[in-house]
């Protein structure tokens, strides 16, 4: 039963064990956080560092932010009393 020799369970937790390291580096390559050669030095840190350099990723580089999701709002005039 299976695939030779390997059962599903196997299967199953050899599956989350690659995604456990392959979801940091594919993150780090799609982002937009960072570019050009950020980005390679940052994919490296996360190949052999995983974890660890993520999110040291996560926390240094900022999102890029959607200009227009969150228009500016006018000043409003002082109160006085």
């Amino acid at each position: 039963m299976g695939f030779g020799g390997i059962s599903i369970w196997q299967l199953i937790i050899l599956l989350m064990i690659v995604s456990f390291f392959v979801v940091p580096v594919v993150h780090v390559l799609v982002s937009s956080r960072s570019h050009g050669g950020a980005k390679v030095g940052w994919f490296f840190g996360v190949f052999f560092f995983s974890w660890l350099v993520y999110a040291v990723f996560l926390i240094v580089t900022q999102p890029v932010k959607d200009a227009q999701k969150t228009p500016d709002k006018p000043a409003s005039p002082p109160m006085i009393f």
